[in-house]
């Protein structure tokens, strides 16, 4: 019994990438609530200023999160953009990641441009 444990123990595992989520198909397989914490997550690290983020990145990072902020923009409302987005062919390959970073572009655009206005860069 001990032998067959250790061997089943030490037999290796092929490596799998449970819970990421890359293509049309994942992101539609999940439930509202798991695409809202998806969400959430994606929008948090994307948005996470860094030290050695340039300039560009840093103000489109503070512009998408005052957009949120005063669009007052849910995890749940998030996730409806993207879901809404996957029903346009252009975006059936995607990963969400993609689709979030293209919408959430289009939607705070001005908001990413005034920031850019704020240090004399031209609108993105």
């Amino acid at each position: 019994m001990v032998t067959a444990l250790a061997a089943a123990v030490s037999a290796p595992v092929p490596a799998a990438a449970e819970g990421f989520v890359n293509t049309r198909g994942g992101w539609m397989a999940l439930t509202a609530e798991a695409k809202a914490a998806y969400v959430q997550g994606l929008n948090d690290s994307l948005n996470f200023f860094y030290v050695d983020d340039t300039l560009v990145e840093a103000l489109a990072k503070r512009g998408r999160t005052r957009c949120l902020v005063e669009q007052r923009v849910t995890a749940a409302a998030l996730s409806a953009i993207i879901t809404n987005a996957y029903n346009e062919p252009q975006f059936a390959r995607s990963s969400p990641v993609a689709v979030y970073v293209l919408k959430i572009g289009e939607l705070c655009r001005p908001y990413i441009n005034r920031e850019r206005q704020e240090f004399g860069l031209g609108p993105q």
